[in-house]
């Protein structure tokens, strides 16, 4: 099909889930499957369409459409624009074929809902997955805020939809409150960009912003990178992720974790590279690769000290999203090709790692690491998925996630950044630690006394789900040239050419450059990385049991001014309220007992502080590129 055929196929990947969201409450009235069918459906229509695309757009083409017929006259646009590149047809292509994956969990996972409780899950799934589609392929700036919103409202509900439970509430309230003051942010960003140059497409802002711009397009770019980077959960914008992750049902966790996330990764990528230019923009990649960094580390350290085990790989997401803005900020073809192989990745193993945990708790009704052991001799497929997410995120070959981290290290090696790639090494050695507890305690150690509060077996589309996520990080790891040449490369080049995407955004289509990607498969640096990691975390994580043992569970939980029984036993840091202090408190001496101190100081559970960090990152992002 030609490129103009395609375009006018571009609304429908957006305006299909949109319908089956819309007719999911209606189907639930009928049948509890029919709305979660129907879902899937829905998804596997639009990742249908989108692979249609997908030789046309990795082959370097642009696919553009108005809606409406609006098109650009004069370098001006009224209308409003879908345009598909490789780096966003990427996203999209995950979000859609992923969402069916999850979805398919869905129909086993919650088929004791209710059919209208189905039903409203299933809309509220869809109205997500649209949104997250629609970032990936939008073309102006205010539609980067209405599909944020949809992402937004939507996730609001999925958080609180168990609302019997007071825990979801209250992370409801917090990711409403972060994500408010985010959205505002967008929406400011854009507002002055449109007042100050009268455009919202991203071509025509381009042309205005790219070459000088003004104070108050670096405030508006600013506002517009701090909204999405609270959005994908960057330090110090993270405050709602782990709460609204560890709260949600698992399928939802997964959708957060490996899908939403992303959406500000992609949107802040695109507004850095495409609309404006680093050299030109202040400081904005300076700004990235410590935020990253911030992220990576602190991320992995407040997942090296958790006891609930999805609260654990909410606080890895935090620490993946730092690995991914590293990449963007290194500003070279092979860090900005890593973050795209990586946004890959992230979103197979961290799917399958939650949909392991949802699945735990499914079978089994423990939450607490301290409550697990045991499970792979009673569950061996549901163990060898986690064991298989946990290598792949810690970027052992022949698994996906070692090409893209090493991408992201010869980036920094090759633009000589020693500092950024020793602390993101640190970083993967106490993922790696942090995730090989989890594994530990949960699946290969001693089983606790007495039986587990449910005793389920894995049901068929469980399976399903778990092996197709496997299978993907197995493959995307044994087959890293496919992906490099056919996928990575023209995703990188695209992002990287932004004034050409701009024209071609104006002009309803072209053609875009294609970089040239390469990575040494038996790098003896990466090897060498990889085993180094491997063997440091093994200490790394006997010293962690030993102070989460040593302080009765450390770091206190639990609601708004409240006690949490056994502190990370309860939940892990600062999973409730202020000041919440565990039962044996602090016991452990030394180190240990500094670090969870400064733990519980930094993660509090208090909305307010969560608020505070948000706007004074905000803060420190418009004073670093409006005086820099």
């Amino acid at each position: 099909m030609s490129p103009a055929g395609l375009s006018a196929l571009l609304p429908l990947t957006v305006a299909i889930p949109l319908a089956g969201a819309a007719m999911a409450p209606l189907l639930g009235r009928i049948s509890g499957r029919l709305p979660v069918i129907t879902s899937i459906l829905s998804l596997a229509a639009s990742t249908a369409i989108l692979l249609a695309m997908a030789s046309t757009v990795y082959g370097g083409e642009q696919v553009t459409h108005y809606m409406g017929h609006w098109i650009p006259v004069g370098g001006q646009a009224l209308g409003v624009a879908f345009s598909a590149d490789a780096w966003g047809l990427t996203f999209a292509l995950v979000a859609s074929g992923i969402g069916v994956l999850l979805l398919l969990f869905t129909l086993s996972d919650q088929s004791d809902l209710g059919a209208r409780e189905l039903g409203s899950f299933a809309c509220l799934f869809l109205l997500l997955d649209a949104a997250l589609i629609g970032v990936a392929l939008t073309g102006d700036v205010i539609n980067l805020f209405v599909w944020f919103e949809v992402a937004a409202l939507a996730s609001y509900a999925l958080t609180a939809f168990f609302v019997e439970r007071p825990f979801a509430l209250e992370a409801a309230f917090k990711i409403l409150v972060l994500t408010n003051i985010a959205g505002f942010a967008v929406f400011l960003g854009a507002s002055l960009l449109y007042a100050n140059h009268g455009g919202l497409n991203f071509g025509q802002l381009g042309l205005a912003v790219r070459e000088h711009p003004e104070t108050v397009d670096l405030i508006a770019l600013a506002l517009l990178v701090a909204g999405f980077a609270t959005k994908t959960g960057l330090v110090p914008f993270h405050g709602w992720l782990p709460d609204a992750h560890t709260a949600a049902p698992g399928p939802v966790s997964a959708l957060f974790s490996g899908l939403m996330v992303n959406l500000g990764i992609v949107t802040i990528g695109r507004l850095v590279f495409q609309v404006f230019l680093p050299g030109t923009s202040g400081p904005i990649l300076g700004l990235l690769m410590v935020f990253g960094l911030l992220s990576a580390v602190g991320g992995a350290v407040f997942a090296l000290f958790q006891d609930d085990l999805k609260r654990l790989l909410a606080y890895d997401t935090i620490s993946q999203m730092g690995v991914l803005a590293v990449g963007l900020a290194s500003g070279t073809v092979s860090g900005v090709a890593g973050t795209s192989y990586h946004l890959v990745n992230q979103a197979l193993f961290k799917s399958l790692l939650f949909l392991c945990a949802g699945a735990v708790v499914h079978a089994t009704g423990a939450t607490q690491l301290s409550e697990m052991g045991g499970l792979a001799r009673r569950f061996p497929a549901l163990a060898a998925g986690f064991v298989v997410g946990v290598i792949a995120i810690a970027g052992v070959p022949p698994l996906n996630g070692y090409v893209s981290v090493g991408l992201i290290h010869d980036a920094l090696r090759e633009s000589g950044q020693p500092l950024p790639l020793l602390l993101l090494v640190v970083a993967q050695t106490l993922t790696i630690a942090a995730l090989g507890r989890a594994t530990w305690h949960a699946f290969f150690g001693a089983a606790p006394e007495g039986d587990y509060p449910r005793d389920e077996q894995l049901r068929p589309g469980m399976v399903v789900a778990l092996v197709g996520l496997m299978g993907a990080c197995v493959g995307f790891g044994v087959l890293p040239t496919a992906m490099l040449d056919h996928v990575v490369a023209p995703a990188a080049g695209g992002l990287l050419a932004g004034a050409q995407y701009g024209r071609n955004l104006l002009a309803g289509g072209g053609a875009l450059p294609l970089a040239h990607v390469h990575f040494h498969y038996l790098s003896v640096f990466e090897l060498a990385t990889v085993l180094a990691t491997l063997v440091a975390a093994v200490p790394v994580a006997r010293w962690a049991d030993r102070v989460l043992d040593a302080g009765s569970g450390g770091v206190g939980a639990g609601g708004a001014g409240g006690a949490g029984a056994g502190g990370v036993g309860a939940g892990g840091v600062g999973a409730g309220g202020a000041g919440g202090a565990g039962a044996g408190g602090v016991g452990a001496g030394g180190v240990g007992a500094g670090v969870l101190r400064a733990l519980r100081a930094v993660q509090t559970g208090s909305v307010n502080d969560y608020a505070a960090y948000l706007v004074l990152g905000l803060i420190v992002m418009v004073a670093a590129l409006t005086l820099g």
